[in-house]
C-alpha cells in the first residue's frame, strides 16, 4: 500500500509540474501574440487586451505597454462636421439616437479599462489621478434641428435615458453598468447634498468621454473637501449598492452658483477607486480640476 501511495504522490507531483509548464507556456504564447498585434484586431479590443495583460501579476508590468487610443467622433444630423479633423462620423435623426451613441461610447470606455476590476497602472503609481480620454467628440450644430435638443443636450435627461435603457448582455440598465447607481434620483440627491446639479453638453464644443483610476492614497485625500475654486467636493453616495462618491466641482469653478456633476467613483476588486465614465467638456474649468497630466490613452 505504501508503494502505491508513493506512486500516486509522484504522479500528482508530475501533474502539478506539467500544469505549471502549460500555464507558463500559455502566458508566453499570449504575450507574443499580443506583441504581434494581429491586423484584424480593433482598437477597442487591443486596448482591452493590453489592460488585461497589464493587470496580470504573472507578467512584468513594464513589458506590456497600454495600447489605448483616443477615438475622435462627430455626431451629426446632416453629415457635416466642424471642429475635428477626420473624425468617425455618426449620423443621427433623433434625440434617442444621439443618446444611443453617447451611451455606447461610455460603455466601451468602461469595458476597455476593465470595468473597475483591473489595476492597469502597476504598483509604482504615484499618488495621483490617472485619466483615460476614451473618446473626444463634438456635437455638430446640425443637431439643433432635432426635437428635444435646444443648443445642447440636457445631462439629466441623458442620465434618465441611461436609467431606462437596458443592456441586453448584462441585463441591467446602462446607468447601473456605468455608475452602479440604481436611479438618477439617487445621484441627484448626492449632488444636491453638496450644492451640485446636472449640467448640459453644448453643441459645437468638444467633449471627452473620460474615466480614470485613483492611486492607493484614496479619493478623499486626493480631492480634498470644501467648495472652493479649483477643488472637487466628494459627496458620499447614498443610493443603490455602490460604495463610491459623487464628485462635484467647487461652486466657484466655471463661475456658476452651483457645482457641476464631475462623475461617480466606485471601489473595484483591485482595491483602488475608479472614476466611472463621464462626459466632460474639453478645455473647461471642470476638466482642468482633474489635472490630467497622467493620461493613459494616446492620440
Amino acid at each position: 500500500m505504501k508503494m502505491k501511495l508513493g506512486k500516486k504522490g509522484e504522479l500528482s507531483t508530475q501533474q502539478i509540474v506539467l500544469l505549471i509548464i502549460l500555464i507558463a507556456s500559455f502566458i508566453i504564447i499570449l504575450f507574443f501574440l499580443f506583441r504581434l498585434n494581429p491586423g484584424n484586431e480593433t482598437d477597442l479590443e487591443a486596448c482591452h487586451q493590453s489592460v488585461v495583460m497589464k493587470g496580470n501579476p504573472a507578467i512584468p508590468a513594464d513589458s506590456i505597454p497600454l495600447k489605448c487610443k483616443t477615438k475622435y467622433l462627430c455626431i451629426s444630423k446632416d453629415g457635416t462636421c466642424e471642429g475635428l479633423t477626420k473624425p468617425v462620423l455618426e449620423k443621427v435623426k433623433t434625440k434617442e439616437e444621439v443618446y444611443d451613441v453617447l451611451a455606447q461610447e461610455m460603455a466601451d470606455c468602461w469595458w476597455m479599462f476593465g470595468e473597475g476590476n483591473i489595476n492597469y497602472v502597476g504598483k509604482d503609481m504615484q499618488h495621483k489621478f490617472y485619466c483615460s480620454l476614451c473618446t473626444q467628440f463634438i456635437l455638430d450644430d446640425s443637431l439643433n434641428e432635432i426635437e428635444g435638443i435646444n443648443r445642447g443636450v440636457s445631462e439629466k435627461d441623458f442620465y434618465e435615458y441611461l436609467e431606462r435603457k437596458k443592456m441586453v448582455a448584462e441585463n441591467i440598465s446602462y446607468l447601473e453598468y456605468l455608475t452602479e447607481a440604481k436611479s438618477v434620483n439617487a445621484l441627484e440627491r448626492s449632488l444636491f447634498s453638496q450644492g451640485g446639479s446636472f449640467g448640459s453638453y453644448s453643441l459645437g464644443r468638444q467633449h471627452y468621454v473620460m474615466m480614470g483610476i485613483y492611486s492607493e492614497v484614496g479619493v478623499w485625500k486626493w480631492v480634498g473637501i470644501g467648495t472652493v475654486a479649483g477643488a472637487i467636493v466628494a459627496a458620499p453616495f447614498t443610493g443603490g449598492i455602490s460604495l463610491g462618491y459623487v464628485l462635484v466641482a467647487g461652486a466657484a469653478v466655471g463661475g456658476g452658483a452651483a457645482g457641476g456633476f464631475l462623475g461617480k467613483t466606485v471601489k473595484g476588486v483591485s482595491g483602488l477607486e475608479y472614476l466611472t465614465p463621464k462626459i466632460i467638456e474639453a478645455r473647461s474649468a471642470e476638466f482642468d480640476v482633474f489635472e490630467c497630466k497622467n493620461i493613459m490613452t494616446t492620440s
